[in-house]
């Protein structure tokens, strides 16, 4: 048994024990700098990058044990030593093997070196920045997505393919890439304390089908929400189009959800807008589409363009004001297939179609000092008179037809004349030249340079009559009528971007744009107050642009961007229009503005921003705020889900305006002008909701839905009932254009069931627009005359075997209004839709009263003041096409088909009037006696057309 005072001291060494205990939890931390007494054998080690877990293994073996050192694995993850030194104390050699991780280590009273976090002084964080090139051909891929695996952050590359990743811990980051339509890449990167990093990524594409579009609109964390908000097609699927000689371009555009290409004028319409309320850019800068004569010929070459993005309801601040949406085309400057691996060659490829010849030439360089050049040549004429098919031609020449109604509503006599041939050959002529390159400077400079000229003729040249046929006087009198539009347009750009540092990227462009229309009319004095007229108009814009993107240490990015424009305009509509009219303005214009994206969580990226435009001609400040939030699930029991939300306010500072030709040929219908806004008119505004949603069951099927409502404020429109006479006057624009307002909104649905390298389609478009103009139609809300409220397009684009592709397209529309020639309707609203007023002045200028019963009864049987009563008969097209590739030796040749409508249906574009002379002079039938018969415009019939393309 123990005595008291052995229990006594027993309890003492327990309290001893104890307090030794607590005073080892509270250690005096001895930094590497403050410890005096250290072990003096000296060390010489070198480490080139070996893992720090590894260096550290091999401390411990150099001090044989000596020195007793903890760490947390974690802490080392990732992280590499670079270590280089002789003759060192173990303390130095431990500061020396942590430098640039970060770590630094303390030392407890019992001699435990014990690694953490450093914490005297700032941490030397590093900075990376890089960018991503396609592997065949050495071009920037845009858009990329690109995740740090260890710091759990990511980004989009810009448009020029770069990135930045500012703030970096020292350490070893896995960095995955991934594109659509590119294998994802894996990078192991290496970030030092304090450097700043430089990488290249290459992306290997991968097999994907014909038709898979690559759109590049939206933020790379979300692969699947960069799908929403605009639609894209590439190189391929323009040039595999049907007919893509001359309208591959269109066609891929009328391929896309909420885009319809009118299948008699051409004209886009993007959700409901009309043809002047988007914006068409070629490498950014605007150009001036002239207007056109049928979907068939196309605005470009379509071996020239890369690819080609539509931003519909609800795209961002940066891209721009206007109304409606943006059409943005880039030239196609990826090295060519033949010379992908090497480091210089060049390339040629011809195609000769029915309607045109193209050419083209690529080239590529690889230079000293990191520099790498891509040149493009394109090249484009039009072999109309040589190789059109007889259907076309006589399309035309049905098209080339007199129209009677306008002719003797227009003319002194006002007398019915009889249905004259179409004499004279319609002309179509057309030829254009692209050239492109871009010039990397190493991995952190481009520069991009690239042009646009086009030039093109259409209209009637009668000449050819013989004046010496006395069988009809009015024959021979039409041989004087000359109808004739020539224009040319064009662009240039020079941009240049660079990654100046770990945080920002900038970009500089200057760009300028033309566009010059002549029209050239002659009618004899029967027809006409005058002889010759010429209508013209002159468009010019040149802008300096630049941007930053600065990338902030949480992930978020922010751009900064302004642009100085200068836009001019001067243009002379006069005789053979419904109002003579002459204008003439220039002024300027100064925008700025903000864009921030943010990351909310793993699944949301909030983007937001707002213009702000000064326009010198008002001395107004305008803002247009938008926002937009993109969203994303992977792996829910629907499968991938993705959405997209935006709404913002729209402005438009340059307008383009069709007016109506009163000219008697239906050939040409308008005069097509633009103009910026001047003092006197406030510039269209309109809000934009719009609401997308994808769905990806697997990587076969997948189902997209669009819905979007655009409310237009304020628009302006041509008034048809100016009261100007005098050419000569310079008129402001509120003296010939008036307050229009409106509504657009529609849902469109999209299913896509990819078949081996192919696939097949169903979209439906059901889209709403009205529109009120001040003073006409009682101030009514009428269909658009350019709506199109049911669409359904079903497709095919199959590869049943090597190198053979075949494409079929089946479409349908419904509910089109406005049946009449839009002629018919301006020419009304000339007089407010008044028709008392119309017949008091043909009254009042000597027109006789036959003259004038005949018009009453025209317009009050056919009931032209009720354009939405005129209700046109649907559209059914079938298309099909084929075409095998092949290779000869070093040549690749494609062989192609093409049968369009195949089954030769009927389709209307639009109304006519025509005279029958049977019906108008009697016949037997009262009713008709004394009027004009109605007519169909058809749209193309069945079209057979071949074309051969050869690539060496």
């Amino acid at each position: 048994m123990r005595t008291p005072s052995l229990r006594k001291f027993d309890r003492l060494k327990l309290a001893v024990f104890v307090g030794l205990v607590v005073l080892s939890l509270f250690p005096r931390g001895i930094r590497a700098q403050e410890r005096d007494t250290l072990p003096e054998e000296k060390y010489t080690v070198a480490f080139q990058g070996i893992s720090l877990s590894e260096a550290l293994e091999q401390f411990l073996i150099a001090t044989n044990g000596s020195i007793s050192i903890a760490w947390d694995p974690l802490l080392a993850s990732g992280k590499r030593s670079f270590c280089v030194i002789s003759e060192v104390s173990v303390n130095d050699l431990l500061t020396c093997i942590l430098n640039g991780t970060g770590l630094d280590y303390i030392i407890r009273s019992n001699g435990l070196y014990v690694l953490e976090l450093a914490t005297e002084g700032p941490v030397s964080y590093g900075h990376l920045r890089g960018i991503i090139i396609d592997r065949d051909t050495e071009q920037p891929v845009p858009n990329a997505s690109v995740v740090l695996t260890e710091a759990k952050r990511g980004l989009a590359a810009n448009q020029q393919g770069m990135f930045l990743f500012p703030r970096l811990l020292p350490g070893i980051y896995h960095m995955q890439v991934r594109h659509v339509g590119y294998r994802p890449s894996l990078v192991e990167i290496q970030i030092n304390s304090g450097d700043d990093v430089s990488t290249e990524v290459i992306l290997e594409s991968e097999s994907v089908m014909i038709t898979t579009p690559l759109v590049i609109d939206g933020f790379g964390m979300q692969p699947n929400s960069l799908l929403l908000g605009s639609a894209d097609a590439s190189l391929e699927e323009i040039t595999a189009n049907l007919n893509s000689g001359t309208n591959g371009l269109l066609q891929s555009l009328d391929a896309m959800p909420g885009v319809r290409v009118n299948d008699a004028t051409s004209d886009i319409h993007i959700q409901g807008g009309e043809a002047g309320e988007h914006q068409f850019r070629l490498d950014g800068a605007p150009v001036f589409l002239p207007l056109n004569v049928a979907s068939f010929i196309g605005p470009f070459s379509p071996f020239a363009l890369g690819k080609i993005t539509v931003n519909k309801a609800g795209f961002a601040a940066r891209l721009g004001s206007q109304i409606s949406g943006i059409v943005s085309a880039e030239h196609d400057l990826r090295a060519p297939a033949s010379i992908r691996g090497a480091k210089n060659g060049s390339q040629f490829t011809i195609q000769v179609d029915p309607l045109s010849s193209n050419g083209r030439y690529s080239g590529f360089w690889q230079l000293p000092g990191g520099r790498h050049i891509t040149a493009l040549g394109a090249a484009r004429i039009g072999t109309w008179s040589l190789l059109a098919p007889p259907s076309l031609t006589n399309l035309m020449d049905n098209w080339n037809t007199v129209d009677t109604f306008l002719l003797s509503a227009f003319a002194e006599r006002n007398t019915p004349f009889a249905n004259l041939p179409g004499s004279g050959n319609p002309a179509i002529q057309f030829v254009d030249l692209h050239g492109a390159s871009k010039i990397r400077f190493g991995a952190l400079k481009t520069l991009h340079l690239s042009s646009y000229f086009g030039k093109s003729s259409l209209g009637n040249n009668l000449t050819n009559i013989d004046p010496l046929d006395q069988t009809s006087s009015i024959v021979s009198q039409l041989a004087r009528f000359r109808d004739l539009y020539s224009w040319t347009n064009g662009m240039a750009q020079a941009r240049f971007d660079v990654v100046q540092n770990a945080h920002i990227l900038t970009s500089l462009r200057l760009r300028g744009s033309m566009y010059n229309l002549s029209h050239d009319f002659e009618a004899p004095d029967e027809f006409s107050g005058t002889n010759t007229e010429d209508d013209g108009n002159r468009v010019y814009e040149v802008s300096l642009d630049g941007t930053v993107d600065y990338f902030l240490d949480n992930g978020q990015e922010v751009e900064i961007g302004a642009e100085l424009t200068l836009t001019g305009s001067r243009f002379t509509v006069a005789g053979t229009q419904q109002f003579p009219l002459f204008h003439e303005s220039s002024g300027i214009r100064f925008a700025t503005y903000l864009e921030d994206k943010i990351q909310l969580g793993s699944h949301v990226v909030v983007e937001g921003g707002s213009r702000l435009t000064w326009l010198a001609a008002r001395k107004t400040l305008y803002a247009e705020p938008r926002i937009a939030a993109r969203m994303d699930w992977l792996n829910t029991p629907l499968g991938d889900v993705s959405m997209f939300w935006a709404t913002g306010i729209y402005r438009q500072f340059v307008n383009q305006y069709d007016i109506s030709s009163r000219s008697p040929r239906t050939f040409v219908s308008s005069t097509r002008f633009w103009m910026g806004n001047d003092a006197s008119v406030t510039p269209p505004k309109a809000a934009h909701f719009a609401s997308e949603f994808l769905i990806k069951p697997n990587a076969k099927w997948s189902l997209g839905v669009e819905s979007f409502y655009k409310h237009q404020f304020h628009i302006l429109s041509v008034d048809y009932s100016a009261s100007s006479t005098d050419i000569l006057s310079d008129l402001k624009q509120s003296e010939f254009l008036k307050t229009t307002s409106g509504f657009s909104y529609g849902i469109g649905t999209k299913v896509q069931r990819s078949v081996g390298a192919g696939s097949l389609k169903a979209r439906f478009d059901h889209t709403i627009t009205k529109r009120r103009i001040d003073e006409l139609f009682g101030n009514r809300l009428l269909s658009a005359p350019w709506s199109e409220p049911f669409r359904l397009e079903l497709s095919a684009d199959l590869v049943p075997m090597s190198g053979l592709v075949v494409l079929a397209r089946w479409r349908g529309s419904w509910g089109r209004t406005w049946g009449y020639r839009k002629a018919y309707y301006d020419f009304l609203s000339a007089h407010l839709n008044d028709l008392t007023a119309l017949l008091e002045e043909m009254k009042d200028n000597g027109v006789s009263t036959d003259a004038i019963n005949r018009i009453e009864r025209q317009v009050t049987n056919y009931d032209l003041t009720s354009p939405d009563n005129h209700i046109l008969s649907p559209i059914y097209q079938l298309d099909l096409s084929t075409a095998y590739s092949m290779r000869l030796g070093k040549y690749s040749l494609q062989v192609r088909a093409d049968l369009i409508n195949v089954l030769n249906r009927d389709n209307t574009a639009e109304w006519r009037f025509e005279l029958d002379e049977e019906s108008y002079f009697g016949g037997g039938v009262d009713n008709t006696t004394g009027l004009l018969e109605r007519s169909d415009r058809l749209l193309l019939p069945r079209v057979f057309s071949a074309a051969v393309r050869l690539t060496w």
